[in-house]
């Protein structure tokens, strides 16, 4: 007899040797069949006239069938559901360990069949009861379902092939227009229809044809031939030569790639290949551009997830600029300290579109590219302890700036402007101060105008040189303009070494400017000029180095504001040479004079507004009350009071509580102590472990926007105006690869052509493509080639 509220399905007498007779009782209207097993159409029916209204202890082994036809729609022809009635004094019945009911009624010959050849356990019932199922099924349902097909799993309400999961794709059994369903590995198969009935129906279906279908059963060979091999083994089943043929694919991207040649290079770079009778389905730009992003994924996973594992302290760095093709781009970069490496590695993270140059929106897209690198908002309030950027309202403005705005979701972080952009505002702060420094720029940008817009003058002029002249004089540029220090310095020497010819071209075409450089004043204001840019420069140049931290920056820059305290006292280099360049044969075509009508520069105030402009914009730090170049000095011993300290040293300890919140790094004090004490005796001393990490993350803090600028010129480099249809995305995957992949001589493809093979991707020997069409020439190029 059933449970209550089961059903009973009467039917003819099954044919089989295994079959057992039914009692049939006059006064009772149930009757009960007994076979070897369920078949699936009878289950599904089963399932779909059920549905959820079953008793809590009845399961699919109470209800016995015969064999039927496979054919669903043919069921209704042999059976008959008819209720059973309620047996409320079965003492008799015995039940196995998870509630499943063996009849022994005396009057009924049992023979106990299982409906699935392994018996459910209690644990595996727990595990469905803990499940989140699709709606349109019970817990007996999706436990019948995933016993009867070992294959099926459910997560968070929608199933999926493990198997199909497991293996991903056919590999060498791959055949033409057979795919693994990307939903059932994914587990994103969900019933569909608008009532219960009738997505149970779509379910049973769906399960029914991908159990059938020639992919899965492929999927099933491998697995059975893969019994005493691990899962990683299953992809190498592949036969080696098409794993080497598509390494020589991935080494051909990859090379183009970092030598920015443009990816349809490939076909013509494959061509060889096809000629000794190599087959490769890869051949082509677009195959190409996959390869290559795919290889910039891989590598930057690789790399952001050690990073994260490592729980490292990093430093984002941004800039925004324009493409050729006028798009708004920011780029991403990180500065982190892992524990391979002796000092700070400097990481690109991603190149990203902007549609909207608002500080709201660079500030979403910069977090987002974050978060999908695995980033969170956790780790970054965690271990995000700086901020560079260069000095634009956009970006450090106080209001409504990036920063202003990062400030408020991560409060402790430092906001550091770039160093190289501040010396070159102060530059330009002092300039403005003095109206005779504008008159003297004003004048060097009309040489630079008159030789770089005009090809005719240009091309005057250098008939008339020496080779060594033209060189220096095509470096004429913009001098004390937007560009770094460096660049200004460059101009303002181009024009000291070809002063006598520029004179004697001026003399014969433009009188006015001849006249000016003839002024003894103007050659003096020169020589002044170059002096101080020549100190601007080595500053620059010592802080755009990757090794400069935030202590040497801070060094760096006392040392050259002495340097022009010492050129305000004295003379320098090149003011020095002016008196016997007068003198010099060299110049003796130009008539010297000391005309008042161009005045001299104010040489004491000039230098002394630089002086103070670096000491305003360089050494103070309008983010934080207390310089933080006081807390940073804690680890460097060559600035310590030694007059003051006594052992232990208070004041120092009371500061490095607040130097462990800046850099989110605990210094244990023991080890501060010992550091100290071992410092007061003795120079040449270890440093204790978590003083050494406390150094390296302060090393981690960017003192300057370098790298953004390198990648910007990268960027420029790989879109030209000819390659200017590449998408912002695509650059990115190039800049990945150029400035994160190794050298040729140490990349080895192979890591990465497994991963390709493992998201299905086809290999270069697959045979499931269109054959490429061969090049038609005419006779008469035929001809010219059967000459040679």
């Amino acid at each position: 007899m059933g449970d209550p509220g089961s059903e009973i399905i009467e039917s003819a007498p099954p044919a089989g040797p295994e079959a057992s007779e039914s009692t049939t009782d006059e006064n009772e209207d149930d009757i009960q069949f007994v076979s070897e097993g369920l078949s699936r159409p009878v289950l599904e029916y089963i399932d779909l006239v059920r549905g959820d209204d079953e008793e809590p202890n009845m399961h699919h082994s109470d209800v016995l069938f015969p064999k039927m036809p496979k054919r669903q729609g043919d069921i209704l022809h042999f059976l008959n559901v008819k209720k059973a009635k309620i047996d409320t004094e079965s003492n008799d019945r015995n039940k196995n360990q998870c509630g499943l009911p063996k009849s022994k009624e005396p009057n009924l010959e049992y023979i106990e069949q299982p409906v699935i050849e392994q018996k459910p356990s209690c644990s595996s019932k727990e595990e469905i009861d803990n499940l989140m199922l699709p709606d349109c099924w019970n817990e007996k349902q999706a436990f019948m379902f995933t016993e009867q097909y070992k294959w099926l799993e459910i997560k968070e309400g929608k199933l999926g092939c493990k198997d199909c999961s497991t293996v991903r794709h056919l590999g060498s059994k791959a055949e033409k227009h057979v795919h693994v369903s990307k939903e059932w590995i994914a587990y994103l198969v969900t019933p569909n229809g608008s009532n219960k009935t009738t997505r149970q129906a779509s379910l049973r279906k769906k399960i029914r044809e991908h159990d059938i279908s020639k992919a899965h059963g492929k999927i099933q060979d491998l697995l059975k031939e893969s019994v005493n091999d691990s899962i990683s083994n299953i992809v190498p089943k592949q036969n080696n030569k098409n794993i080497d043929a598509t390494v020589k694919v991935f080494n051909t991207v990859y090379s183009l790639v970092k030598h920015n040649r443009p990816l349809s290079d490939i076909e013509e770079a494959t061509e060889l290949q096809e000629k000794k009778g190599e087959v490769n389905c890869l051949n082509t730009r677009y195959n190409a551009t996959r390869i290559a992003e795919h290889i910039a994924k891989e590598m930057k996973m690789k790399i952001f997830k050690n990073i994260i594992e490592e729980n490292a302290k990093i430093c984002i760095m941004i800039d925004e600029a324009s493409t050729v093709s006028k798009k708004s781009t920011l780029v991403i970069y990180l500065q982190c300290a892992i524990q391979s490496a002796p000092a700070p590695v400097t990481l690109f993270v991603a190149l990203k579109e902007l549609v909207s140059t608002t500080a709201e929106y660079i500030l979403n897209t910069l977090l987002m590219t974050l978060n999908d690198y695995g980033f969170t908002n956790e780790y970054l309030k965690a271990n995000l302890i700086a901020f560079c950027s260069d000095g634009a309202n956009l970006m450090l403005g106080r209001k409504s700036g990036i920063a202003t705005k990062l400030l408020e979701k991560f409060p402790e972080i430092i906001m550091w402007n770039c160093l190289n952009h501040r010396l070159q505002l102060s530059l330009d702060d002092s300039i403005s101060e003095i109206k005779q420094v504008n008159h003297f720029k004003i004048f060097l940008d009309k040489i630079y105008s008159l030789y770089h817009q005009s090809n005719t003058n240009q091309t005057k002029l250098l008939g008339s040189v020496a080779k060594d002249l033209e060189i220096e004089i095509i470096k004429i540029g913009r001098v004390m303009g937007p560009r770094w220090a460096a660049c200004s310095l460059q101009a303002a020497t181009a024009v000291w070494h070809a002063y006598p010819v520029l004179y004697m071209h001026f003399s014969h075409s433009y009188s006015g400017l001849a006249e000016r450089l003839a002024n003894t004043h103007f050659l003096q204001d020169l020589a002044l000029m170059i002096d101080i840019l020549e100190e601007f420069s080595l500053l620059s140049t010592a802080l755009q180095s990757r090794s400069t931290n935030i202590q040497k920056a801070q060094k760096l820059i006392k040392r050259t504001i002495r340097a022009l305290e010492n050129l305000k006292i004295g003379t320098g280099k090149y003011e020095a040479q002016v008196e016997d360049l007068i003198k010099s044969e060299k110049f003796r075509e130009i008539p010297f004079n000391k005309n008042n009508k161009f005045n001299s520069l104010p040489r004491n105030m000039l230098l002394e507004n630089i002086i103070q402009n670096m000491n305003l914009r360089l050494l103070s730090d309008r983010n934080h009350d207390e310089s933080i170049f006081n807390y940073f000095d804690l680890l460097e011993p060559s600035t310590w009071p030694y007059e003051e300290i006594t052992l232990p040293w208070t004041a120092g300890e009371k500061k490095l509580f607040h130097l462990c919140e800046i850099l989110k790094y605990k210094i244990d004090l023991n080890d501060f102590r010992e550091f100290i004490n071992n410092n007061i005796k003795s120079n040449n001393v270890s440093i204790p472990t978590t003083i050494q990490k406390a150094k390296k993350i302060v090393s981690t803090i960017a003192v300057n926007n370098a790298e953004a600028e390198r990648g910007f010129s990268l960027m420029n480099i790989i879109c030209t105006r000819v390659r200017n249809s590449l998408t912002v995305d695509h650059i990115s995957d190039l800049m990945t690869i150029n400035l994160l992949g190794k050298e040729l001589a140490d990349w080895d493809a192979t890591p990465f052509v497994k991963s390709w093979s493992n998201f299905n991707h086809r290999l270069a020997a697959d045979t499931r493509v269109r054959q490429k069409s061969t090049k038609i020439f005419y006779e008469n190029q035929l001809a010219i080639r059967n000459l040679q």
